[in-house]
C-alpha cells in the first residue's frame, strides 16, 4: 500500500509540474524574443525557426527587428513569407509595405507579383482587393502568380473580392479556376453556387472536384443534375466530392437516388459506395 500510495504522489506531483509549465508556457506566447534570436532564426534559414522566433516577438519592440524581417516577404518559403507579412502587420510600417506590394502588381515580375500577393493577403486590407483583382486577371503574370491573387482575395475574404474571383473562373489555366473557386468560399456573404456548376464538367479533374465541393458547401440545389453526372467521372476523387455534394444539397431523390444507388453497390472505390450510401439517406 505504501509503494501504491508513493506512486500516487509521484504522479500527482508531475501532472501539477506539467499543468504549470504548460500555463508558464501559454503565458510566454509572443513574448521572449530579440533582435539577436531573430537574426539567429534567419541566418539558420530554418523554416519552424523563423517562425517560433517571429511568433515569440509579435510584441517586441524593436525598430531594427523590421530591417530584419522584411526581406523574408520574399523568402522561397511560402510559410516564412506569410509569417513575415504576419509579424510586419503588426507594425507602424505596414502601411509602407503595403504600397511596396502593391507597386509590384503593376510591374511584369510574376515571381515578386506572387509574393506580393501572399502579404498583402496576409495584411487583410480590403484596400488591397481592386489591385489584386486586377493582377488576377492580367496575363503578364504567370499561371501561379494568378492563382496566389485568387488565394488573397480569398484570405482577406470581404464581398469586394467576389466579382474578381467569379471572372477568375473563366481563366485559361486550372490552376487558377481552382484556386478561384476555393478563393469564393472564403467570401464573406458570398453562397451563390450557381457560378460552380458549369466547371463540375471542366476539362480538369482537379477543377471538377474544386466544383463539387463548392456546390455542396453553397448548397446549392440547382447542381445536382451536374453532381448526378459526375458520379461517372473518370476520377475517384470527382465521384467522391460529387456523391458528398448531392447529399449535403439534399437533392432530389427523383433525380439522384438511382444514380447514388447505383454508385453506393457499384462504384470500384470503396470511399465513393461510402459516401454515396451517405448521401442517400439526405436526399429529398
Amino acid at each position: 500500500m505504501r509503494i501504491i500510495n508513493m506512486n500516487a504522489k509521484k504522479l500527482a506531483i508531475v501532472v501539477s509540474l506539467g499543468l504549470a509549465l504548460g500555463v508558464a508556457r501559454s503565458a510566454d506566447a509572443g513574448t521572449g524574443g530579440s533582435y539577436q534570436t531573430i537574426q539567429q532564426a534567419i541566418a539558420a534559414n530554418s523554416v519552424d525557426s523563423i517562425k517560433a522566433e517571429l511568433e515569440r516577438t509579435e510584441f517586441l519592440v524593436c525598430a531594427a527587428c523590421v530591417d530584419l524581417v522584411t526581406p523574408l516577404v520574399d523568402h522561397a518559403d511560402y510559410r516564412v513569407r506569410t509569417v513575415a507579412a504576419w509579424w510586419l502587420a503588426r507594425r507602424a510600417v505596414s502601411k509602407q509595405v503595403q504600397v511596396q506590394m502593391l507597386s509590384r502588381l503593376s510591374q511584369p515580375d510574376s515571381t515578386a507579383a506572387l509574393n506580393a500577393a501572399d502579404v498583402l493577403g496576409e495584411f487583410h486590407y480590403v484596400s488591397s482587393i481592386p489591385a489584386l483583382g486586377a493582377a488576377l486577371s492580367n496575363p503578364i503574370f504567370s499561371a501561379p502568380a494568378r492563382a496566389e491573387m485568387a488565394r488573397a482575395l480569398g484570405t482577406i475574404g470581404r464581398p469586394a473580392g467576389s466579382p474578381y474571383l467569379t471572372a477568375g473562373l473563366g481563366d485559361s489555366d486550372p490552376t487558377v479556376r481552382s484556386a478561384s473557386l476555393v478563393a469564393l468560399r472564403s467570401i464573406a456573404g458570398f453562397n451563390d453556387g450557381s457560378v460552380a456548376a458549369p466547371l463540375v464538367s471542366d476539362s480538369d479533374p482537379g477543377v471538377r472536384a474544386d466544383a463539387a465541393v463548392t456546390i455542396g458547401m453553397f448548397k446549392y440545389a440547382g447542381g445536382a443534375s451536374a453532381l448526378v453526372s459526375a458520379l461517372g467521372d473518370s476520377s475517384q476523387t470527382v465521384r467522391k466530392k460529387a456523391a458528398w455534394a448531392l447529399g449535403e444539397i439534399g437533392a432530389p431523390a427523383s433525380v439522384a437516388g438511382g444514380p447514388l444507388q447505383n454508385a453506393a453497390a457499384n462504384d470500384p472505390s470503396p470511399l465513393v459506395r461510402s459516401l454515396a450510401k451517405a448521401a442517400l439517406s439526405k436526399l429529398k
